[in-house]
């Protein structure tokens, strides 16, 4: 599988598909639990991008998780 970069204008997410049709379903579902978590209810998902992730996006989506899931055990 694939690592895909899906964007709206204000957010991305990185997701495993096997192509960019996979990646903007899985992307749109991931992208809508975002905003539902944000702003609290649920908001039209706009895509704006979808492509091949570079190594550097994948290692700061990695260490932000990372950092994300530490702070969430103090």
């Amino acid at each position: 599988m694939t690592t895909y970069f899906v964007a709206t204008l204000a957010s991305y997410v990185l997701v495993e598909a096997e192509n960019e049709d996979t990646a903007q379903e899985r992307g749109r579902a991931a992208l809508h639990d975002l905003y539902a978590e944000r702003l609290g209810r649920e908001s039209p998902i706009v895509i704006r991008r979808v492509r091949e992730a570079t190594p550097d996006e994948i290692e700061f989506w990695n260490w932000h998780h990372k950092m994300l899931y530490q702070e969430s055990k103090r």
